[in-house]
C-alpha cells in the first residue's frame, strides 16, 4: 500500500467521524514540546529520571529542592554559574546514580543545542524520537521513555500505542510482529511524506485509531483508499 496521501485520509475519515477532532488535534500540537523551550523539555527529562523508582510523593517532597539545584534547569543560567549544579545537587538528592543522570543530561542537552539549536529543533529531526532520548539521555529506557515522551505531548502513548501500531500495520506500515521500537520510526517516515510536523501526525493516527481503526475497526465507516484489510 502506497504511503501517499495516507495521513491526509486518515484526517478526511476522522473528521467526518468527528468533527470536535480538528480542535483535539490543534490543542496536542500547542500543548507539545513543539510550543516548549529548551528548560521545560529538561525539566520534562528530569522529572522522569527522578520519578523512575520513586514513589510519587517522595518525588514531589524533593522536587522543589531539585529544581533550585538545578537552577530551574535552564541551560542558559547554568552556562552562567558552572559548578552550582554540581555542588548544590548532592546535598538535596541522595540518590548518587541520579544525580549523575542530572548531570549527565545537563551536559548533554548543552552539546544538543550547540548542535541544533534548540532540543526541539533536535527533536524535530530524530528519524526516531523513543530511540533518540534513549539513546542520549541517561536514566531514559525503553520503560519509562513513554511517560517521558506523554508529557512532550504525545498524549497517552503508554496507554494507546497498541492501537495505533494496529493502525498501522493493518495500512502496511508496521510489519507483523509491530516492535514497539519501530513504531516512531514509522510515524516519522509517515510525517515527513506529507510535510507536517510529527505531532500533528501523532495526534492524527492517536484519534483515527480510537475513533475508526485500531484494536475495535470500524472499517464500514473506513474511507482509506486500499487498506489491504478493508480491500484484501
Amino acid at each position: 500500500m502506497t504511503k501517499k496521501n495516507l495521513l491526509s485520509q486518515c484526517r478526511e475519515n476522522l473528521l467526518l467521524q468527528n468533527p470536535a477532532a480538528r480542535e483535539s488535534i490543534r490543542n496536542m500540537v500547542n500543548g507539545s514540546y513543539k510550543k516548549m523551550g529548551n528548560r521545560r523539555i529538561l525539566q520534562n527529562i528530569s522529572w522522569t529520571v527522578l520519578l523512575t523508582g520513586y514513589q510519587l510523593q517522595s518525588a514531589k517532597k524533593i522536587w522543589p529542592e531539585i529544581k533550585k539545584a538545578m537552577l530551574w534547569f535552564s541551560p542558559a543560567l547554568n552556562q552562567f554559574f558552572p559548578g552550582w549544579c554540581k555542588s548544590r545537587l548532592p546535598g538535596v538528592c541522595d540518590n548518587p546514580k541520579k544525580v549523575r543522570a542530572f548531570l549527565n543530561n545537563l551536559e548533554k542537552t548543552r552539546e544538543l543545542i550547540i548542535k541544533h539549536g534548540s532540543l526541539a529543533a533536535w527533536l524535530d529531526l530524530s528519524e526516531n524520537l523513543a530511540e533518540q532520548l534513549v539513546a542520549n539521555y541517561s536514566f531514559i529506557g525503553n520503560n519509562n521513555v513513554k511517560k517521558l515522551l506523554d508529557s512532550l505531548g504525545f498524549r497517552n502513548l503508554h496507554l494507546h500505542q497498541a492501537d495505533m501500531e494496529k493502525t498501522l500495520f493493518r495500512l502496511g506500515l508496521l510489519g507483523k510482529n509491530r516492535p514497539s521500537k519501530a513504531f516512531f520510526g514509522a510515524l516519522t517516515a509517515l510525517s515527513r511524506e506529507e510535510g507536517c510536523e510529527i505531532i500533528e501526525a501523532y495526534a492524527i493516527l492517536y484519534l483515527f485509531s480510537q475513533t475508526v481503526c485500531g484494536l475495535n475497526p470500524l472499517c464500514s465507516s473506513c474511507i482509506v483508499e486500499g487498506c489491504p484489510e478493508k480491500n484484501p
